[in-house]
């Protein structure tokens, strides 16, 4: 007990420290305006500058998902006879083609378990004082949901910034309604993930232009030889603004000299108003092949990899990037890469790292912290490689910020990629992705089925819809107390809670298990519930759950108002390993590969062109940080 309550202490004296730190990261200071502000001005960043009509080569590119488009706030006279947002369509299905370039309606299906998702997360929406003391820092918030009443989901994504220029592409199915109707109704269930682009190519750069220029020569890749010999182009690597501290988030500066320019780059963006098409976005195709650099068998291995290994030296691979896959239960490198298949799920670990250099942030007490989110990745096959590959998404907890990234999920291309609101090319990044059977595949009990991914993701999403209005207060702001890490963590808690719980109410799940003790099943679900008792001594290390972790996720931490010093002591005290982003990040991946989940690394370090004035920083994990 002593040593939980030093532990609580160091880090309530360290707090006032890394306030600074996470006021440096959500524009905690005051500013005449947001970077979003500044950004918005350059064309590349402006929705109409594309024009919505356009066509590209299928043979180079591909549409980024099947429904994309803009989503667009109603006035508030409207609400009532739109009962949802606008949504400007940039691309469907074959059967709806007519549709592209018009504005219809969007709105949720009547299905009980989405209703049920919007009577938990819809609120009134009046902004507190807390609010404007974020504004006046330079922080965006949803200015015009002010004073609405009922804000759903949809409205809070459509209104999250002034100028309707959220792009979204829509999880199917979607169903098409009044289609004869002067404008159409699209039916959702799921909340759209948030896209830079409506198009993607794969490219290697082969030189600007000319010297300076923003224009640059391309070579597609050729499906056939499979290699960069097929159709050369010239695209737009759009020069971006620097941020309100003169830090550029991306450079096209010598791409075309990176060492993962050979194996290419995918491109996401749209044809401009002369025809030339602008990455708006791009990803190192290395990152998401399945062929990693580097395979570690046994438990052991990958520990040692996290402990001594994974962040070493981060300044020095500047540029660089990395994937590693750990297995703890193959003997075979072979066998362990062809583990992964088509149609796999895996959970993702997120987090970032500092910004060092001339242009360094600052680090009080040397402390970096970062950040922390879920996410999920899907093994698909890439239809212009026809290679597998990982598509990646964010369920993306984030505060309120100067850039105008919206909580909620956000495609790798849009969150990592995008050249002005992305963190590739500034920050050092870690993406961990997860399988492990127990968690990533479902259950079903004689028709009692459970999936506790779906459930996973269910917990997140109303996490983040409540971050996008601030639980009504308009404001979702963290500090080192009060952070994306345990609101994150709190949506994985909830998760086990409300597995374990069905388990044990339900005596047909319990017969079953009792009539299939040797079932493959049965023990997949046993070692679930192992998995479950080891996250949460890592969730809860004094084995006592906090209050506001216990009544069913509320309230979020970062949507409470500002804790008085001794409130912040023992909320520290009582989470403490998940205040620090990259402790929780490393412990709980650590904890899926005791368990036996087969983990695959992706670790990058401001990785696209060249900025000198810039260098990454390892995120900080204190205390002896040692993985077990």
């Amino acid at each position: 007990m002593l040593v939980y309550i030093l532990i609580g202490l160091i880090l309530f004296i360290l707090g006032s420290g890394l306030l600074v730190y996470y006021q440096f990261i959500h524009g905690a200071e005051h500013f005449s305006k947001t970077n979003y502000e500044t950004y918005i001005k350059y064309s590349f960043n402006q929705p109409q500058d594309y024009p919505l009509n356009q066509s590209v080569s299928p043979q180079l590119y591909h549409p980024i998902g099947t429904w994309i488009g803009r989503v667009i706030l109603p006035q508030k006279e409207q609400r009532d006879t739109v009962k949802g947002v606008l949504f400007e369509v940039h691309h469907t299905d074959s059967e709806h083609q007519d549709l592209v370039g018009n504005i219809v309606k969007l709105k949720w299906s009547n299905e009980p378990k989405v209703q049920a998702y919007l009577k938990a997360v819809t609120k009134d929406v009046h902004f507190s004082t807390q609010t404007q003391e974020s504004k006046n820092q330079g922080n965006l918030h949803p200015d015009r949901l002010n004073n609405w009443l009922h804000v759903d989901p949809l409205e809070s994504l459509a209104g999250a910034r002034p100028d309707d220029n959220v792009i979204v592409m829509l999880p199917e199915p979607i169903v098409v309604e009044e289609k004869s109707s002067e404008r159409p109704t699209l039916i959702l269930t799921q909340e759209p993930i948030q896209i830079t682009g409506r198009f993607y190519g794969l490219v290697t750069i082969v030189s600007p232009t000319t010297k300076g220029s923003d224009k640059f020569r391309v070579r597609h890749f050729n499906p056939t030889s499979k290699q960069f010999d097929g159709v050369e182009e010239t695209i737009r690597l759009p020069k971006v603004p620097a941020d309100r501290r003169g830090v550029f988030r991306s450079t096209n500066k010598n791409i075309e000299k990176s060492p993962l320019n050979p194996t290419g780059w995918y491109i996401y963006g749209a044809k401009d108003a002369d025809g030339i098409f602008v990455a708006q976005a791009i990803a190192p195709r290395t990152l998401f092949r399945l062929q990693p650099d580097e395979v570690l068998l046994g438990k052991k291995a990958g520990i040692s990899y996290f402990n001594k290994k994974y962040w070493k030296d981060t300044e020095a691979q500047k540029g660089i990037a990395k994937t590693i896959l750990l297995d703890p239960t193959t003997q075979q490198i072979n066998e362990s890469i062809s583990h992964w298949r088509e149609g796999d799920r895996a959970i993702v670990l997120h987090t970032f790292g500092g910004i060092g250099g001339k242009k360094a942030e600052p680090t009080p007490l040397g402390v970096v912290t970062g950040h922390f989110v879920y996410g999920l990745a899907h093994v698909v096959r890439e239809p212009l490689t026809q290679e597998l590959r990982f598509d990646i998404e964010y369920l993306q907890v984030y505060a309120h910020n100067p850039d105008g990234i919206v909580a909620g999920k956000n495609h790798w291309s849009s969150y990592m990629g995008d050249l002005q609101r992305g963190w590739l090319g500034n920050r050092p990044v870690s993406d961990v992705l997860v399988k492990l059977d127990a968690v990533t595949e479902d259950y079903d009990f004689d028709g009692i089925k459970l999936s506790p991914w779906n459930e996973l993701t269910r917990q997140l999403e109303i996490m983040m819809a409540r971050y996008r209005i601030g639980d009504g207060t308009g404001a979702a702001i963290v500090n080192p107390a009060t952070s994306c890490v345990q609101d994150s963590n709190q949506a994985l808690y909830v998760t086990i809670k409300r597995i374990e719980a069905t388990i044990q109410s339900n005596p047909r799940i319990q017969d079953w298990l009792q009539r299939h003790p040797d079932h493959a099943q049965t023990r997949r679900f046993q070692r679930l519930v192992k998995l479950g008792r080891s996250l949460e001594r890592q969730l809860v290390p004094l084995g006592i759950v906090r209050s506001d972790w216990q009544e069913n996720a509320q309230p979020l931490a970062g949507t409470r108002p500002p804790l008085d010093s001794l409130s912040n002591f023992f909320a520290a005290l009582t989470t403490w390993r998940t205040v620090l982003p990259r402790r929780a990040h490393d412990e709980i991946a650590a904890i899926f590969l005791k368990h036996g989940a087969s983990v695959w690394l992706i670790r990058t370090n401001q990785v696209g062109g060249f900025d000198p004035d810039i260098k990454p920083r390892a995120p900080t994990a204190l205390l002896g940080h040692r993985t077990h």
